[in-house]
């Protein structure tokens, strides 16, 4: 999943830019949108197309949230605050 986000996130971006007259509809054109697509590919390039974006936080947020998941659920820290059986 977070290969995804990673390697997937500039050609998301580029398509979203694309309402607004950036990405593959800018001056550019579809060259423009590509090369900010193919850039995306490295995970600093996407980090910075992120926060100039405005997604800076929801990148974070992907990117460490099923680490905390998986890290709550191994160490059995919920299973404390459960009420035993009667």
């Amino acid at each position: 999943m977070l290969l995804g986000v990673w390697l997937t996130g500039g050609l998301f971006m580029a398509i979203s830019a694309t309402v607004s007259g950036g990405g593959f509809a800018g001056p550019d054109g579809v060259r423009g949108g590509l090369l900010m697509a193919l850039l995306g590919a490295f995970p600093p390039i996407t980090f910075m197309e992120a926060v100039y974006d405005g997604g800076g936080l929801s990148l974070i947020t992907v990117k460490f949230g099923p680490l905390l998941i998986y890290g709550v659920q191994t160490t059995g820290i919920l299973h404390s605050l459960r009420r035993p059986p009667r």
